[in-house]
């Protein structure tokens, strides 16, 4: 469980290196922000997803 927390935690991580500089104290709260719709879009696809592909079957 630690690992998968960990996986979706970095790539917002990378996502922020792109738009704010590491150095930068406000680093961690747009790592933060992007961490939330990243993991808010994660759980609509798993809400919607095993749905929407048992439809088109």
């Amino acid at each position: 469980m630690f690992w998968i927390a960990r996986v979706l935690l970095l790539i917002p991580s990378l996502l922020a290196g792109w738009f704010v500089s590491r150095s930068d104290p406000r680093f961690w709260v747009v790592a933060l922000a992007i961490g939330l719709v990243f993991l808010a879009l994660t759980a609509l696809a798993g809400f919607y997803g095993p749905d929407l592909f048992r439809r088109r079957r």
